[in-house]
C-alpha cells in the first residue's frame, strides 16, 4: 500500500488552490502534506509561500529553512527565502540567499531577476542592474528582467541604451498595442508623413516626454499629437505639432504612429534636456492672472510667490509613498517674506487664510501653467505639476520619496531631465522631516534675495 498517496493528493490540492490566490483554503492541506511526506522540500517551500502571503512570516520562514536542510540544492527555497529576508529589511541574509539560489541554479534567470529586485529595495542600483544584465544573459526573453533593466540604465543616466531597453513595456502590455490599421513608425524617413503620436501613460510622463515631439518635426513629419484631456492647449502650443486631438476622440488621416515614449529610442536622442524648456503657457491666461495676482498682492509689498503641491493621485502607483501630505509641508507656511498658492487639485483639507487656494481655478493644465507662470518657484511632491514647472522652465523645488524613481536619476539635488529643478530627496524611508527643513532654508534663502520692491513695480 502506498502511504504517499494521501500526501501527494494534498500537496496537489494546496498547489491548485495556491493558483488560485485561494491560500486560507490551501493552507491545512499544505500542512497535511508537510506531515506525510515530511522529506519533500517542495511541499515545505508551499507551506512557506503560504504562511507568507498570510502574513505569518516567522512561520514561513521556519518552512523555507526546512526545505533547505532537506535539499540545499533548491533554488525555489532559497528564492522565496531571499523575497521574505528581502521584505524584512535583512540585507546580509537577503544577499546570503540569492547568492545561494543562483549558486543551485547557475542557468536560470530567476535568482539573478530576483537578487535584482531586492538589491532596487536596498538601494544598491548599480549591484541591481547587473543582476538584471545577467538575468537577460541567461534568459534573453525575460520580459521583467528587461523592464528593470530599462529602469536602471534610465536611472543611471545611460539614456540610448535604456530608452532602447523602455521598448518591451509593450511586451508586458504596458500599453497594448494600438489597434489601427496603419503600422508603427520604426524610425525611418519621415519627410511628408503625417505620424500620429500618442501620450500613453499619465499626466507626469506626457508632459515629461513631448519635448521629444518637436524633433520629429524638424525631420519633416507632420505631426498629429493625441493626449488626455485638460494637456490639449499646452500640446497644442508644442513647437511642430500640426493637429492636436483629444484621447478617444477620432484621429484625422495618419501614415503611421507611435507611443510619445517611444520617441527618443526610434529619433536616437540619447540626451533628455535636449530643447528645454518646451512648454509655454497661454499668453492671454497668462496675463489674466497676472493681474489677479498683482491686485492680490499683502501691503503692496514684493513676497516670494510659491506654488504649493502636497500630494499625487490617490490612485497612481505609491502615491502614499510619494506624497507627504498636507500636515507635513504645513512648516513651510511659516515662512516669512512668502505668499503660498495652493495648486492641489482636491485637497480635503481647510487651508488657513493666508494660502490662495486655487482648487477651483485649475480646469486644465492650461490654468496650471497660466499661474505657474506668474509665481517665483512651485514647492511640490512628484507630481505632474512638478513636470509641467520644469518644462515651462519655473524654479521647482520638488520633494522625493527614498526610493530613486528613474525619471529623477541618482544625483543628489540635480534633474537630469530639467535645469530649473532642484530634487529633495528622503535620507530615510517615510521620513519628510528633514526634506521640509531643507526646502523651508531653500525657500528663505530665495526670499532673502528678493530686491525690497512693491509689488505694483515688479508687475509693470
Amino acid at each position: 500500500m502506498d502511504t504517499s498517496a494521501p500526501g501527494i493528493a494534498a500537496l496537489q490540492q494546496a498547489h491548485a488552490l495556491f493558483l488560485q490566490r485561494q491560500d486560507a483554503e490551501a493552507l491545512p492541506h499544505a500542512l497535511a502534506a508537510t506531515e506525510s511526506l515530511r522529506g519533500r522540500a517542495d511541499a515545505w517551500t508551499l507551506l512557506g509561500i503560504l504562511r507568507q502571503r498570510l502574513g505569518l512570516a516567522h512561520e514561513a520562514e521556519s518552512a523555507y529553512r526546512e526545505a533547505i536542510r532537506l535539499q540545499p540544492d533548491y533554488a525555489d527555497a532559497w528564492t522565496n527565502l531571499g523575497n521574505l529576508l528581502r521584505d524584512r529589511d535583512d540585507l546580509a541574509g537577503t544577499l546570503r540567499a540569492f547568492q545561494a539560489a543562483m549558486r543551485c541554479a547557475p542557468a536560470s534567470a530567476e535568482p539573478a531577476y530576483n537578487l535584482g529586485v531586492a538589491l532596487e529595495h536596498f538601494g544598491r542600483w548599480d549591484g541591481a542592474l547587473a543582476a538584471f544584465l545577467a538575468a537577460i544573459e541567461c534568459d534573453p526573453r525575460h520580459v521583467d528582467a528587461h523592464w528593470n533593466a530599462a529602469l536602471g540604465l534610465l536611472r543611471a543616466g545611460r539614456f540610448d541604451e535604456g530608452f532602447g531597453e523602455y521598448e518591451w513595456r509593450f511586451q508586458r502590455g504596458e500599453p497594448g498595442p494600438r489597434a489601427c490599421a496603419q503600422p508603427v513608425w520604426g524610425g525611418g524617413p519621415v519627410e511628408g508623413r503625417t505620424i500620429l503620436v500618442w501620450a500613453e501613460q499619465g499626466f507626469g510622463d506626457t508632459l515629461q516626454f513631448l519635448r521629444f515631439v518637436p524633433e520629429l518635426a524638424r525631420r519633416g513629419a507632420r505631426v498629429v499629437l493625441e493626449v488626455m484631456d485638460g494637456v490639449q492647449g499646452l500640446a497644442a502650443r508644442l513647437e511642430g505639432v500640426a493637429e492636436v486631438v483629444v484621447r478617444g476622440q477620432q484621429a484625422p488621416p495618419f501614415d503611421a504612429h507611435v507611443a510619445l515614449m517611444s520617441l527618443p529610442h526610434r529619433l536616437g536622442l540619447a540626451h533628455p534636456r535636449a530643447g528645454a524648456p518646451y512648454l509655454r503657457a497661454c499668453d492671454a491666461l497668462a496675463a489674466h492672472w497676472r493681474e489677479r495676482l498683482a491686485a492680490g498682492g499683502a501691503d503692496g509689498r514684493r513676497e516670494l510667490e510659491v506654488g504649493l503641491v502636497w500630494a499625487g493621485n490617490p490612485s497612481a502607483r505609491n502615491s502614499s509613498e510619494r506624497s507627504p501630505g498636507f500636515e507635513a509641508v504645513r512648516p513651510l507656511l511659516k515662512v516669512r517674506g512668502a505668499r503660498f498658492h495652493s495648486l492641489q487639485k482636491g485637497a480635503g483639507v481647510v487651508l488657513p487664510p493666508h494660502v490662495v487656494d486655487h482648487d477651483r481655478d485649475l480646469a486644465s493644465f492650461d490654468d496650471t501653467a497660466a499661474i505657474i507662470a506668474n509665481l517665483d518657484v512651485v514647492v511640490t511632491c512628484d507630481t505632474a505639476v512638478a513636470h509641467l514647472a520644469g518644462a515651462l522652465g519655473k524654479p521647482v523645488l520638488v520633494m522625493l520619496p527614498h526610493t530613486q524613481d528613474w525619471r529623477h536619476g541618482l544625483d543628489a539635488d540635480a534633474s537630469p531631465w530639467y535645469p530649473t529643478m532642484r530634487l529633495f530627496r528622503q535620507a530615510t524611508r517615510r521620513n519628510w522631516t528633514d526634506v521640509l527643513a531643507r526646502v523651508t532654508r531653500a525657500l528663505e534663502e530665495a526670499v532673502a534675495s528678493l530686491p525690497s520692491q512693491v509689488l505694483a513695480a515688479v508687475h509693470a
